[in-house]
């Protein structure tokens, strides 16, 4: 990729693509962050054609929710990239000398900034793909039956991304020393996956009023 590029400026076979290499970056972590991006783009479309006299009394509503996961969409598009960055920071700090002791406790210090790093990013991912579940899950009852398809589509893909993000907090948080920084990141981790599956329960509840 050439300097200044972000993942995100790739085309999207392109970014399969990369996905796909023998290379550490991108990996789940930048996938997860996309897939909530993406989630949020379906659902604040499905919001927006949420409108017209049909939908006076909600549209406007509708158009805030819209809004709103505009910028959880934008959110997740930059972490994208950040937790593609926070892994290179961890495979540089791997390739940090280890000759003196002095270098060694360096090294050793660096390696553990680094994966907390690594694991912060994926935790944030998880947080924005939340606040767009419950967007959706406020919406979704009042949305436009037509488009039930892709509210729940965008739904599934902002779950999607927020179990994708834990995976990698859970791996990471085992390669941190402080044991109850780690314990404390992995509660939040599970609070935010019961979170989301109760929104999620309940966007598929509205969903399959549409479709009924």
């Amino acid at each position: 990729m050439a300097p200044g590029t972000r993942w995100v400026d790739l085309p999207l076979a392109d970014f399969a693509e990369r996905l796909s290499e023998r290379t550490p970056t991108p990996g789940g972590g930048s996938l997860s962050a996309y897939l909530a991006a993406c989630g949020a783009a379906a659902a604040s479309m499905a919001f927006r054609l949420t409108s017209g006299e049909r939908f006076a009394e909600v549209e406007s509503a509708m158009a805030a929710c819209a809004a709103e996961l505009d910028a959880v969409r934008a959110r997740a598009l930059e972490l994208v990239q950040r937790d593609s960055d926070a892994y290179d920071a961890v495979s540089a700090a791997f390739r940090l000398p280890k000759g003196s002791e002095e270098q060694k406790a360096e090294r050793s210090a660096a390696i553990q900034a680094a994966m907390l790093g690594a694991l912060e990013v994926p935790l944030e991912t998880m947080r924005i793909a939340l606040s767009g579940l419950r967007l959706v899950a406020e919406g979704a009852p009042e949305s436009n039956p037509n488009v039930a398809s892709d509210c729940a589509s965008g739904a599934q893909a902002l779950a999607a991304g927020l179990e994708g993000a834990a995976a990698n907090v859970r791996i990471n948080a085992k390669s941190l020393r402080d044991r109850s920084l780690a314990a404390a990141r992995l509660a939040e981790c599970a609070r935010l996956r019961e979170q989301a599956h109760q929104l999620l329960q309940a966007v598929e509840a509205a969903v399959e009023q549409h479709l009924a």
